[in-house]
């Protein structure tokens, strides 16, 4: 197995976070910013796995080494146009997690408690430069929460609401939240199977 691995992502919350989930399961891994220029990654599908393999292996014939690649989305049933594959596209890349949770926290103003069940789900894809790929999927269902929680990681796991724990992602430590989270799921997925 590679020692390092690059994070192919210009999302720096995101590669953060993929960095601790794989460091978790003990991969080191790190945003391949830190040793080459910013990358123009193809342009999005509405597939989850071509979204996180295209950019897999684009970043690993770009850097010439190997690369893990993430795409994940937010899942919301009382939401059913919004959201999902394209949730980076249909509340703006640009806008902060905060105010990207507070626009959904609008949306579900008027729905009760009991019907603001969400998924969140990740998708990780390792590729090397000879084009060999390697895809895996892990999902965590809950409930939105009607105001943002939590100190211990940002974006959605501030609303992210967890019934069994009562808590948000956010409000639990790194210990307990990422064998939780569907990144952290993935995580694991992929490096039993690099």
């Amino acid at each position: 197995m590679t020692t390092t691995w690059l994070i192919a992502s210009n999302n720096a919350g995101k590669s953060r976070d993929l960095i601790a989930c794989l460091a978790y399961y003990g991969l080191t891994a790190r945003q391949y910013l830190t040793v080459a220029p910013r990358l123009e990654f193809p342009v999005e599908t509405t597939s989850y796995v071509d979204n996180a393999v295209a950019k897999a292996r684009f970043g690993a014939q770009q850097l010439g080494v190997p690369v893990i690649a993430d795409d994940s989305g937010l899942e919301i049933s009382a939401l059913p146009d919004l959201l999902g594959v394209t949730t980076a596209r249909d509340l703006g890349v640009a806008v902060s997690g905060f105010d990207r949770n507070q626009e959904i926290l609008t949306a579900l103003r008027d729905i009760p408690d009991n019907e603001r069940q969400a998924l969140m789900r990740a998708t990780l894809a390792a590729a090397w430069p000879d084009g060999r790929t390697l895809a895996v999927q892990a999902s965590i269902t809950g409930y939105i929460a009607s105001y943002q929680f939590g100190r211990y990681s940002g974006g959605f796991d501030r609303i992210f609401w967890l019934p069994r724990y009562g808590r948000t992602f956010a409000e639990l430590p790194a210990t307990w939240r990422i064998p939780l989270t569907h990144r952290g799921r993935a995580a694991l997925k992929l490096i039993t199977k690099l």
